[in-house]
């Protein structure tokens, strides 16, 4: 692995007056060995938007192998994409970008080390460095931790386990949170330095000793939320439940997300500055749609357009033309009437034209330039409490109930938010000069209503879900659907530890039954794949560390138990 001497940046703020305005991106060369308070500062946001940056990258290079998208007919030249024989050379932006990103994380640290004035934006990047790397550990297992980011002092650095980074990162994780606890209450002569707002792009700073840095409330429940996906993970292995049941405790004095942490330093439709998310799965700057060779595959449709469950609220905004939207089963290149989502729009743009973006009236997955970039859906959240009560981590009297509930609200109210986070007008309670208004709550009411009739109905209505298998299940699915298209590395991990949403392998309606490619050589017996491939670089750069003999099929992450 390559270590930089010189991190070279892109800053998107020029810090001004008490940085109170961005303006624009700028190079700047940091040197770690001649450093200083004000480039840490001019750091750390940067890093936190190549953070947001890399988290819509993560949900992109899950598109394919998460059950999300498919090609269409004519369009050669798939390869690996419909047979699923990943290589060394597959994906290689995760593992690259990540060390990358960490490492100005590390450089904030270490510039900040020694000054216990500067405890907020320590901890903002000790919070960030482990989002990093626990993201990297769900999809590669063993990694370089302990001996990584060390530059030239390491430069053949050594694989950890995955269990004991993540214990690590749930340290780093706890600590940050104390810290920045002992933060707020420190007496004013202790001089306690202020987050300004273009420092931070996620939660847009600390507010002021007179308020008590309010605002580093949002960063502890954002790690606390990190925390607890954690542990929920770590918890459902034999060999770490004794070690992670216990903390769950510690969370529920902390508090979780209380909103959606979308990133937003100030995106906008000019070139370098939209949205990652728009970029991905909306348009360029000269409104030419992307992914535009891509539809949804059958399968994620069958969750909305009632094969598996009906739920037209949320179609409708997730998928043009929805409950008609063009779409395919991977590897299927029989099906010559699949053709791509008619131009200029691609099968994720809902309204109606691009200047619905621009007017505040685009919603869904793909809303508008200047969305902010998710980095942990409320949803996700509420899903996350939801099992850890059925499993009694956090013991709740209803098992879960409200906190499934709640997640499918979330779920429902991010989607219907424009690019500037405003709700759609028409979710109101009807009147006379909107009749056909609901809020959201009556569409969640109805979604539960209108599945009564669904094979499995227990997946939308938690109180028909009788046992705990089912409503893990329940759980799952439903996390499944919410992270759809936005987080689809997360979607992803929930199919590979819990293994659902259920597949059929060799089912009678493979398009639906499934996500597995039809060209599919995984000989693993759901022919998806468990993980994927260290990059060619380590083997060449570190081959006395990098693991051998690791296989897409059969190699699992420490957390896949199933």
């Amino acid at each position: 692995m390559k270590m930089k001497k010189i991190l070279t940046r892109l800053i998107i703020c020029a810090v001004v007056m008490f940085l109170a305005s961005c303006e624009k991106f700028l190079d700047v060369n940091v040197n770690p060995n001649n450093a200083t308070d004000s480039n840490a500062d001019l750091v750390l946001p940067q890093a936190i938007v190549a953070t947001a940056a890399h988290t819509s990258g993560f949900n992109q290079s899950m598109n394919v192998p998460g059950g999300f998208f498919a090609g269409v007919a004519g369009v050669g030249g798939y390869g690996a994409t419909y047979t699923w024989a990943y290589t060394t050379n597959s994906f290689t932006a995760m593992w690259t970008n990540t060390y990358d990103n960490a490492n100005d994380y590390q450089y904030v640290i270490a510039t900040n080390a020694g000054d216990p004035q500067l405890v907020f934006t320590t901890s903002i990047a000790r919070i960030m460095k482990a989002y990093a790397f626990a993201r990297l550990v769900d999809q590669y297992n063993d990694v370089p931790y302990s001996d990584a980011l060390k530059g030239v002092g390491s430069l053949a650095p050594k694989y950890d386990k995955a269990e004991d980074i993540y214990k690590d990162l749930i340290k780093e994780l706890t600590e940050s949170i104390n810290a920045i606890s002992a933060g707020q209450v420190a007496p004013i002569s202790a001089g306690i330095k202020a987050v300004a707002s273009p420092i931070d792009p996620l939660y847009k700073g600390s507010g002021t000793f007179a308020t008590s840095f309010s605002g580093m409330d949002k960063w502890k429940r954002f790690a606390n939320s990190l925390r607890l996906r954690m542990l929920v993970k770590m918890a459902g292995v034999p060999s770490l439940n004794a070690y992670a049941t216990p903390l769950f405790a510690t969370t529920a004095s902390v508090g979780y997300i209380q909103e959606d942490a979308l990133c937003n330093p100030g995106y906008t439709k000019e070139a370098g500055r939209q949205s990652p998310q728009w970029n991905n799965m909306g348009a360029s700057i000269s409104d030419l749609a992307t992914i535009t060779q891509n539809v949804p595959t059958k399968w994620i449709l069958s969750f909305y357009n009632g094969v598996k469950l009906a739920d037209p609220v949320r179609g409708s905004v997730s998928f043009r033309s929805f409950p008609n939207t063009n779409s395919n089963q991977l590897g299927d290149e029989t099906s010559g009437s699949v053709a791509a989502v008619a131009p200029p729009y691609n099968a994720w743009y809902s309204a109606a034209t691009w200047a619905d973006a621009a007017a505040g009236n685009a919603y869904g997955i793909a809303k508008g330039p200047a969305q902010g970039q998710p980095m942990f859906l409320l949803s996700e959240l509420n899903f996350l409490l939801a099992e850890a009560q059925v499993r009694n981590y956090i013991p709740a009297g209803d098992l879960g109930a409200a906190a499934f509930k709640a997640g499918i609200t979330a779920s429902f109210d991010y989607l219907y938010r424009n690019q500037n986070g405003v709700l759609n007008p028409a979710k109101v309670a009807p009147s006379a000069s909107c009749p056909t208004c609901t809020t959201i709550a009556t569409d969640v009411d109805n979604y539960i209503t209108n599945n009564a009739g669904a094979a499995k109905p227990y997946l939308v209505n938690y109180a028909l879900a009788l046992t705990a298998a089912q409503k893990i299940e329940a759980i799952s699915t439903q996390k499944y659907i919410a992270l759809a298209n936005i987080m689809n590395d997360e979607a992803f991990n929930e199919y590979k530890r819990t293994g659902f949403p259920a597949v059929i392998t060799n089912g009678p309606n493979s398009s639906t039954d499934t996500f597995a490619s039809k060209q599919s050589v995984a000989t693993s017996p759901d022919k998806i794949i468990t993980r994927f491939l260290y990059p060619q670089e380590e083997y060449n750069l570190n081959a006395g560390n990098a693991k051998p003999g690791i296989s897409l099929y059969t190699s699992k992450i420490f957390w896949d138990v199933n």
